[in-house]
């Protein structure tokens, strides 16, 4: 059975990777905004395979291939998504993205998106490529207006896979991950609105899927069992990326009042 991980941001996919690259099993990556983007892993032997697609800015479809052993990097926050391996000029592993461009030739390594055992961030396929969960991405979905055409097999592909819409449960854990994980940069603000649009799309998941006839099932990222939806012979533990991408920063005043207007909101 292969798999499609629907999601916002903040909502598990490090870790379902990770849960994918423990059991030997492939992945399709893509990047949920501009430009388009996708990083494919496959084990081959005690190693996996990673290969990166992308279009230059010719409107060329580009690929390059690196081997990697994944088996001690399954807690790792150096190989997130952007993990690329040539270092920039700045020596870190980041995707070059300023030399890709978002273009149609990027379906043209479909087949091998579908190939893959699981996907994360499809919303790409369908044509959005803005952040996931953002409030622009809610209007163009609802308006159906993606930045690019999707591929013409998109629906039929996806209506052979199981597809999993994830969503917390603990709304108080989202918030102290979106208010201590997301960079800091952002104000107190934009992350409260930030994390209102992140709820609002777990709610409205499920009726975008109904509105493309593809069935789905529902996953608790708190309570939902991983080897039995996925069908996985092992689980890592549930909290094993909780760690990876927040800052050592109290905020516990801001979860508090958070979750005081969400409550009165409910």
């Amino acid at each position: 059975m292969k798999y499609t991980y629907f999601s916002g941001l903040k909502a598990g996919k490090y870790l379902i990777r990770s849960q994918f690259w423990y059991n030997r099993r492939s992945c399709c990556t893509f990047f949920p905004r501009n430009p388009l983007s996708c990083v494919l892993s496959k084990p081959v032997g005690f190693l996996d395979k990673l290969e990166w697609y992308w279009c230059d800015k010719n409107n060329e479809l580009k690929s390059m291939s690196h081997y990697l052993d994944t088996r001690d990097k399954l807690a790792s926050s150096h190989y997130d998504e952007n993990w690329y391996p040539i270092k920039d000029h700045k020596g870190r592993h980041l995707r070059p993205k300023y030399d890709w461009v978002t273009h149609e030739n990027f379906w043209g390594a479909f087949d091998e998106f579908m190939s893959r055992d699981i996907i994360t961030n499809p919303f790409i396929l369908f044509g959005y490529t803005t952040n996931a969960g953002t409030g622009k991405l809610v209007r163009d979905i609802k308006t159906k207006k993606p930045n690019v055409k999707p591929h013409p097999n998109l629906l039929p592909e996806l209506r052979k896979r199981k597809n999993i819409v994830v969503y917390k449960e603990n709304i108080e854990h989202l918030a102290y991950n979106i208010y201590a994980g997301v960079d800091t940069g952002p104000t107190h603000e934009k992350k409260t609105q930030f994390l209102n649009d992140l709820i609002m799309f777990q709610k409205l998941m499920p009726s975008i899927l109904e509105s493309y006839d593809i069935p789905y099932e529902m996953f608790s990222l708190d309570s939902g069992s991983y080897s039995k939806t996925f069908d996985l012979d092992k689980v890592l533990p549930r909290d094993s990326s909780d760690k990876l991408f927040v800052h050592d920063i109290d905020v516990r005043q801001q979860v508090s009042d958070f979750m005081m207007s969400y409550a009165s909101n409910v």
